[in-house]
């Protein structure tokens, strides 16, 4: 890759566009494009277009647009049309073991077509910045970045500087203090040779909001005192704000809660839930506080319901896979939306409880977050993220509402436009990252954004400029800890939908000042409340999509007279709550196994068909779900091998105990001799050691040594049978 990289990016490349020579050519034709998966790429987008428009922006024809990849025909936008010369900008995360971020699979699917010509895109110029974390190691780091720009100058692109890495684990920013650096070293040097600067584009004005407001009348007072979530009320439309957060390839349902394919129609509404149990599986007074949570899906809207029917328990009709990924959308605490509003304008804080009409502009081409009719406090409470940690351009945004009039409010622009900079990054991550400072944190402290004067004076943020600049609240991610098979037999008669269960770890810690904070959807979930599927106050939106084991062997034994029920064993490791997808897969293939044997059947003389290499601090504070794994051992069901990091004087993590069983032989003889798959689930740096753990072993059991144990382990994850979901 980096062969081909320098030797193309040094060939001479004609552009369109005024020249510092002062040749005159035709507007050039500039985008920046993102793939992402928790929004990174997306804000480094965002960075990158704000800096080049207010640098080049009488030379790219305006406003740089941002577009992710698969919202639009990348290649037919790109395919070699005549002599127009295009530039493509691009910002693309790293997801999983090494794989494509959601948004772009389907353009990356076609990018990989044979069909293609080597010159398909032999008019686009490309820069490229990937994201990743150095934690995963060196093959997994950026490799998605990677595999793009060597696939697109594979068709023909050509690049225009050296790619960009940023890394999640980098000082003051991580990512985007990378970013700054590939911006200011490689691409805004070239792009300045290409095209002249504009004069000052430190300077922010108050540009035009990209939405327009206006207030219909105050919510009824019985509206103010209902118990039913705003977003389910029907007097307010909250349906095309929920849809435009839906994950990519999240699965869709009928008014039955059936799956269906997007050819037959899909609306992208989140499901609805209720929790049924909430229940602490931590020791009392133990450092950490995990909830069990099982909620019960009971509609697709806010009027269907639906009845899951042994038929559709047991057939192909199940409503997910065991391994795969809720994603719920929280929503703000009530006190601390009140304190955003306390901190806010008295001119935006009077309409908090105001109906609200949100149009986007006809001369705009941004989406709209925001539901089209809400109050302010609804709004704020369940679309607005609040809690997140304001961005650098966020600050750069904010600077420009800073009341000359107030006696602080220049040193507070200047603050804030220092903060944005790139040489603020050692600043913005003391104030901002390290003591997680969210909106109402900035807005308390730069008091002159809300100061309307002493005699009846407006603030310069209206409610217009707020909503542009406030991010909405993006749906997390959580592992689905149980199996539908597992739990369609045992489901209560003439269940009401469907059931997931959650295995989640409150984030709540202290800053190095003493700020207390805490994890905004994890406490969302943590405070609900077991309550009955009628109770509409505890209804959780979320919708379901794939996760990174879908191949899970199942099949049984060919020879059911053989020493084991299942063709492939499987060898599931994790530490913490990464035992959530686990668990899922052990339940969901102990569901097929009570398929497959007979009523006659029992375990003597078989082998064990499933492993459990997991790791946690105590086994007596946070073993995780071990009265079910002993029962499996006692029935000879499973396998277990533990490592609690802290029983003992010296520390013993999941690695070591893989690399010790068996007297070392462990791992040789579950992959090589037995075939089997492995599955491997928790934090990132559990999730390398381990797998660099596999490949030593491996190593030493092939003539060819690390290489053929490479070739070994790439065989077995394009099969599906080595699969990692890790997250830092």
């Amino acid at each position: 890759l980096h062969t081909i990289i320098h030797s193309i990016s040094h060939q001479h490349f004609t552009w369109h566009g005024t020249m510092s020579g002062g040749e005159e050519r035709t507007d050039a034709n500039v985008a920046v494009y993102f793939a992402s998966e928790t929004g990174h790429a997306k804000a480094c987008a965002r960075r990158a277009a704000r800096r080049l428009t207010s640098l080049f922006q009488s030379k790219c024809g305006g406003c740089i647009e941002r577009i992710s990849f698969d919202e639009i025909d990348f290649i037919g936008r790109h395919a070699m049309l005549g002599d127009e010369k295009r530039l493509a900008i691009i910002f693309i995360s790293t997801t999983g073991d090494a794989e494509m971020p959601s948004s772009i699979q389907r353009t990356w699917n076609l990018l990989l077509s044979k069909s293609l010509s080597t010159t398909i895109l032999a008019n686009l110029q490309f820069a490229l910045f990937a994201l990743g974390d150095r934690a995963y190691g060196p093959d997994a780091f950026c490799a998605a970045g990677r595999k793009l720009a060597a696939r697109m100058a594979q068709l023909g692109a050509q690049p225009l500087c050296n790619l960009g890495y940023g890394d999640d684990g980098s000082p003051n920013g991580g990512v985007f203090a990378d970013l700054d650096v590939w911006l200011d070293e490689e691409l805004i040097p070239i792009m300045k040779k290409r095209f002249a600067c504009n004069s000052d584009p430190r300077t922010g004005t108050l540009n035009e909001s990209p939405f327009t407001v206006s207030v219909e009348h105050e919510r009824p007072l019985a509206g103010k005192d209902s118990q039913m979530p705003e977003w389910h009320d029907r007097l307010f439309n909250y349906s095309r704000s929920a849809a435009n957060t839906c994950p990519q390839g999240a699965y869709q349902y009928n008014s039955k809660l059936l799956r269906i394919s997007k050819s037959e129609g899909s609306s992208n509404l989140p499901l609805l839930g209720t929790v049924t149990l909430n229940e602490r599986i931590t020791a009392e007074g133990w450092i950490q506080n995990t909830r069990h949570i099982k909620i019960n899906v009971v509609a697709n809207d806010a009027q269907s319901q639906a009845l899951l029917t042994p038929e559709d328990a047991n057939g192909h009709h199940l409503p997910y896979q065991a391994g795969d990924i809720a994603a719920v959308i929280p929503s703000n605490s009530t006190g601390e939306v009140d304190r955003f509003l306390a901190v806010l304008p008295t001119s935006i804080r009077s309409m908090a409880d105001c109906i609200l009409d949100i149009q986007v502009r006809p001369s705009s081409q941004a989406n709209n977050p925001w539901p089209e009719k809400c109050t302010l406090r609804g709004l704020l409470t369940h679309c607005a993220d609040l809690q997140g940690l304001p961005e650098r351009e966020d600050l750069f945004s904010l600077a420009q509402f800073c009341n000359p009039g107030h006696h602080e409010g220049v040193a507070h622009q200047n603050k804030l436009l220092s903060l944005s900079e790139t040489s603020g990054a050692a600043l913005y991550g003391d104030y901002i990252i390290r003591e997680k400072r969210n909106w109402a944190d900035v807005f308390y402290d730069f008091d002159s954004l809300r100061w309307e004067g002493s005699s009846g004076g407006k603030a310069l943020l209206t409610i217009e400029h707020l909503l542009a600049i406030l991010p909405s609240i993006a749906p997390r991610y959580f592992s689905i800890a149980s199996s539908p098979s597992h739990l369609a037999l045992r489901a209560q008669k003439n269940l009401l939908g469907f059931e997931i269960e959650l295995c989640i770890a409150v984030v709540e810690g202290m800053t190095p000042r003493g700020r207390k904070y805490t994890g905004l959807c994890s406490t969302y979930l943590s405070k609900m409340a077991s309550s009955s599927r009628s109770d509409t106050s505890n209804l959780i939106r979320m919708w379901i999509r794939p996760g990174s084991f879908s191949n899970l062997p199942i099949q049984p034994a060919t020879n059911l007279t053989r020493r084991r029920f299942f063709d492939t064993p499987v060898l599931c490791i994790g530490a913490g709550t990464g035992i959530a997808p686990l668990r899922a897969l052990i339940m969901e293939r102990e569901a097929n196994w009570k398929d497959i044997a007979g009523p006659d059947d029992n375990d003597e003389g078989k082998d064990v068909d499933n492993i459990l290499v997991y790791g946690s601090r105590k086994k007596a504070k946070d073993y995780y779900y071990g009265v079910e794994w002993e029962k499996l051992v006692s029935s000879n069901r499973l396998r277990t091998i533990l490592a609690f990091s802290r029983d003992q004087p010296h520390k013993f993590y999941v690695q070591r105990a893989l690399r010790e069983a068996d007297g070392g032989d462990f791992i040789v003889q579950h992959l090589i001799h037995r075939k089997g798959a492995v599955y491997i689930a928790g934090g990132s740096k559990m999730a390398r050691a381990v797998k660099d753990e596999i490949l030593e072993s491996l190593s030493s059991a092939f003539s060819g040594g690390e290489r053929d144990a490479k070739k070994f382990m790439n065989k077995l994850k394009r099969r599906g049978l080595l699969s990692i979901e890790a997250w830092s």
